[in-house]
């Protein structure tokens, strides 16, 4: 898979940063595919 250019600029601690906003747009009901931490939650 290629990544943006921009991914090789993000640290640990501002992937949790990236986590937190992640689970509150599906806190708002939107749908989001979590490929920043660990394994996806999808099959």
């Amino acid at each position: 898979m290629r990544l943006a250019e921009r991914m090789s600029r993000l640290g640990t601690e501002r992937a949790f940063d990236v986590l937190v906003r992640a689970r509150g747009l599906e806190a708002r009901g939107k749908n989001v595919i979590h490929l920043q931490i660990g394994e996806p939650d999808f099959p």
